[in-house]
């Protein structure tokens, strides 16, 4: 099965982001620009995104 060229990986917290970003370039993604901080209607912090591409292999 072929992977996803464009993935986005979504954690509650911030070291848990860390985890799953690491494992994800284990598998041959790499992060795409800055991680996203999503808030809710309070302004407390709800999740954090960080968008990650395949490596194109030339």
């Amino acid at each position: 099965m072929d992977k996803e060229k464009y993935i986005t990986v979504v954690e509650a917290y911030d070291k848990q982001l860390v985890k799953m970003v690491n494992e994800k370039i284990k598998e041959g993604y790499e992060p795409y620009r800055n991680v996203v901080i999503a808030f809710n209607e309070a302004g407390t912090i709800k999740s954090y995104v960080q968008v990650m591409m395949l490596k194109e292999h030339k």
